[in-house]
């Protein structure tokens, strides 16, 4: 099983992304998620304008310094744009969306996560059926275009503590019945472990069994109860045993990928202590493949 972290992590250094990229060299990665997540929160993002010259030759200059490094892209996490808090960016967000699905297939990138869409009017539980009703056109806009592309895009768990009253699957049976709800063939499940955490779902085993053959990828991160903290696993209530034997018993195919982006990641103040330096850093990420490798080992998984 490949193990994978999102490029998020490092995001925070202000690098262009082919330059984020390259400084994974050395820290144990060799598979990644390319976290398109914010570009579709800036008029100035490649993504929004009208022209594609300059979105396409930022991916280009990541797949080069991905060959140059010997890097694969394996997941990626397309834009976190939600339609049910604002709709008046529809088409320009859209397409947005839609462009990391066309990078995802320019990047060699089999599958991507998104958010499905919420709001104050479709609450949990009582109104999933108009909530379903509701992300039909949204989910549906994007499968046109991973359609297109071949890409399998899935839908991802949150918790109570993140969405509120709203109404978001929370449990991989709502998962499941949204999936069959679309019922197209690229739709699966992402199953965040970190979010489950913040449902008290500690123990994540008959969850991940219930996903089954939905299951295309998976978040790994750590939480406490209260908050979506994104920590390494064994910083918080995660039993990382019961994540690991699900997987292997549903027989996952996908890759082992960390979300951990806020492990040792927190800008605090203005400081000159503000942040770790980045050669600090890498050794927290270090740290974090020598955990996934150490998880998968333990229950006999190869790591590729």
């Amino acid at each position: 099983m490949k193990i994978a972290t999102t490029i998020g992590e490092l995001y925070s250094y202000g690098l262009s992304a082919a330059d984020t990229l390259r400084c994974y060299q050395g820290t144990g990665f060799r598979n990644f998620d390319y976290s398109f997540y914010n570009v579709h929160g800036s008029s100035d993002s490649p993504y929004m304008q009208e022209d594609d010259r300059a979105w396409k030759s930022e991916v280009e200059d990541v797949l080069a310094a991905a060959d140059e490094c010997g890097f694969k892209f394996v997941q990626a996490h397309a834009p976190g744009y939600n339609p049910g808090r604002d709709s008046s960016n529809y088409d320009k967000c859209i397409r947005a969306m839609q462009r990391s699905i066309e990078a995802c297939a320019m990047l060699g990138i089999p599958v991507t996560v998104m958010h499905t869409s919420f709001s104050q009017e479709y609450r949990y539980p009582d109104d999933r059926n108009g909530y379903f009703e509701y992300n039909k056109k949204f989910v549906g806009d994007i499968l046109d275009v991973a359609e297109k592309y071949g890409i399998t895009l899935c839908i991802e768990n949150t918790s109570s503590g993140n969405m509120g009253v709203c109404y978001f699957p929370r449990r991989a049976a709502e998962m499941n019945d949204f999936i069959d709800f679309i019922g197209h063939p690229l739709l699966g499940a992402c199953w965040d472990t970190g979010h489950a955490v913040m449902d008290r779902i500690v123990d994540q085993y008959d969850e991940l069994k219930e996903l089954g053959a939905n299951l295309k990828a998976v978040h790994i991160h750590d939480n406490g109860v209260h908050s979506d903290q994104h920590l390494a696993p064994y910083c918080g209530a995660l039993q990382l045993d019961s994540v690991v034997k699900g997987l292997t018993d549903i027989d996952y195919k996908g890759s082992f990928t960390f979300e951990s982006e806020a492990f040792m990641n927190r800008r605090n103040g203005e400081g000159p202590l503000r942040q770790l330096p980045l050669e600090i850093r890498k050794d927290a990420l270090a740290l974090l493949y020598k955990i996934g490798r150490f998880a998968l080992e333990t229950y006999g998984i190869s790591v590729e």
